[in-house]
């Protein structure tokens, strides 16, 4: 059969979700951000591992900036614009006692009702017309069995037209914090609520099936103040001017933060759900690396979506300013950028020794942005000018190499293991999380082109460079298929039970 791929993070329910859409399968086309990772694309694409990424939009994407204003036509129209979200949407997210809670309950019952025993038909090339279906995955047996893989994760035949679905959560502010009606709320009464929805949250499956649906894992931040922890900047452009990114912006962990880490990678309670990486501040990684550290059982890292900075360390790495100046800041930076993005959300090389270290997992995000700086950026840019479709691919993909191989590359540098250096890379693509990807990938239909150009790219340099020193054709197959595939599957066996 077909190679298939998996992805580390994907929202392949939220555009579906928040348009209103009938549907996960459903295609429409929408000007503003069109839809990179629903169930069609994915099918299309051969993903057949997918971590869907739940995501009650937060309240900040639905206030202006300028005006402080989070209800009415302006917030509705600025939803319209920059989302393509209906009014009444919008409307329901802006609400004073909307719960991001309840909203995280909707987006999963939307998510089931396009599951199994629903199968959907979807276009291929041409006229041709296939069924897929998809289904919610309990934990790595549930999976190995749906897609009937062998002992060397290989997919079988139900491959053919089934998608695995593993629940993760972007954002802890789902479990009822950094709303507008928990911001002033007494601490120890937003703890009841916390371990309540957590416990909910550990208990979530089908009716006799409950825990079944634990989610993976969870973003302890994302974009905007939740009251847990500080989020490194994120927003550029004429979204940050927009949006007001800066409450708690680089703030360190707060007790409720902490509450919500020991109770989430409690035992006790139900089922670990993992921890991910990915939008924490500099100051909330150390505190979180630090904790990992001090505890005996072995927790890996991870960051489901992220790029390389290529900055040493995290003091190297950390942006100085204010909450009011540390955009400008990050923008600055980002002008005089070259090979990488340099801004502190992304990992340094002390951070991919430490998730290394761990056993853990990165994800590298596709947007353009993030995997690169300006100046390689705008080079692309240049370079794709009138060129074909294979050139593009060729030129598209460096980016993506280089991050491999710096990540690779590093840990030869610190280990002198070089059997070791691929176990830790995957794709976290991001799709549907309004990214704007390099174009010859745009979107999950694009994987076997991703695959494929990644694969020549690898072979090309083969031998060139330190952690291709060696390398046969078959090695670099399996280098790719690792990070392509089997890196994601690897991880989920060992920790998803």
């Amino acid at each position: 059969m077909a190679t298939c791929f998996s992805d580390l993070h994907c929202h392949a329910a939220l555009f579906s979700f928040n348009r209103l859409y009938p549907d996960t399968w459903h295609e429409q086309f929408s000007p503003v951000f069109p839809a990179q990772g629903n169930f069609s694309q994915l099918a299309r694409g051969n993903v057949r591992v997918v971590m869907v990424s739940l995501y009650p939009v937060e309240q900040g994407f639905v206030t202006v900036k300028p005006l402080n204003i989070g209800v009415g036509d302006i917030t509705d129209l600025l939803a319209k614009i920059i989302v393509d979200m209906p009014k009444e949407r919008a409307n329901e997210i802006q609400d004073f006692n909307h719960s991001y809670f309840n909203d995280l309950l909707k987006e999963l019952n939307f998510l089931q009702h396009s599951a199994l025993p629903v199968a959907h038909r979807v276009r291929l090339k041409g006229l041709k017309w296939k069924k897929f279906s998809y289904r919610i995955v309990s934990d790595f047996n549930d999976l190995k069995n749906i897609l009937n893989l062998d002992n060397n994760l290989n997919p079988g035949a139900n491959a053919e037209n089934i998608i695995a679905v593993i629940l993760t959560i972007e954002g802890a502010h789902v479990l009822g914090v950094g709303q507008r009606n928990t911001l002033h709320e007494d601490i120890s009464d937003l703890k009841t609520i916390l371990s309540e929805n957590i416990a909910k949250l550990k208990k979530l499956g089908p009716p006799g099936k409950e825990g079944t649906w634990c989610p993976f894992f969870i973003s302890l931040e994302h974009h905007f103040w939740n009251q847990l922890g500080g989020h490194a900047v994120s927003l550029w452009k004429v979204i940050r001017k927009v949006m007001d990114q800066t409450p708690g912006i680089n703030s360190g962990i707060s007790d409720l933060g902490k509450f919500v880490v020991d109770e989430l990678l409690s035992t006790s309670n139900g089922r670990r759900i993992l921890i991910d990486n990915a939008h924490m501040s500099i100051k909330v990684r150390r505190w979180y690396y630090n904790y990992l550290s001090q505890r005996s059982d072995n927790i890996p890292l991870m960051v489901s979506h992220t790029g390389v900075n290529g900055k040493a360390t995290m003091a190297d790495a950390e942006m100085p300013g204010t909450q009011e100046t540390i955009h400008d800041v990050a923008d600055k930076l980002y002008k005089k950028s070259t090979e990488f993005n340099p801004w502190d959300i992304f990992i340094t090389d002390e951070e991919i020794m430490i998730i290394h270290n761990s056993g853990g997992i990165i994800g590298l995000n596709l947007d353009q942005r993030i995997m690169m700086g300006k100046k390689r950026l705008d080079e692309i840019k240049k370079l794709v000018r009138g060129k074909s479709v294979h050139e593009k691919c060729e030129i598209w993909i460096e980016p993506l190499l280089n991050e491999i191989l710096h990540i690779a590359g590093h840990i030869l540098l610190q280990t002198g293991q070089p059997e070791k250096i691929w176990d830790n890379i995957s794709i976290g693509s991001d799709f549907n999380g309004m990214i704007t990807p390099i174009k010859a990938f745009r979107n999950a239909e694009k994987f076997p082109l991703l695959h494929d150009y990644l694969l020549k790219g690898l072979l090309k340099m083969a031998g060139t460079v330190p952690p291709l020193f060696n390398k046969s054709e078959a090695d670099i197959r399996e280098i790719t298929d690792k990070i392509m595939w089997k890196n994601n599957l690897l991880f989920l066996e060992k920790h998803f039970h």
